[in-house]
């Protein structure tokens, strides 16, 4: 669970990130939370980690982020446009 909400935050730093959209081409987009709070909540599972001694743990997480982090940046905005387009598609409409 841990995992998920970091990862979740390094996908919403991507989708709002004013260099990153500047270099796709996209126009600025005013993120509804401060960055600085999306920070605090990426890292305080890895925080938790090391202060419980959970040293393993705390490397599987943080080579984890790192990977899914890379692999964020690896793929263009667009990319992400078409695969939920797809995926919308498949769930039944209620």
């Amino acid at each position: 669970m841990t995992l998920a909400i970091s990862l979740a935050c390094v996908a919403w730093l991507a989708r709002f990130d004013p260099k990153r959209r500047r270099s796709f081409g996209l126009p600025p987009r005013n993120a509804p939370v401060p960055a600085w709070a999306v920070w605090v909540l990426l890292v305080s599972p890895g925080v938790g980690l090391a202060l419980a001694g959970e040293a393993a743990g705390f490397v599987l997480w943080l080579s984890a982020v790192c990977v899914f982090g890379w692999c964020v940046v690896w793929v263009p905005p667009h990319a992400y446009r078409r695969a939920l387009e797809r995926v919308r598609a498949r769930l039944p409409c209620a």
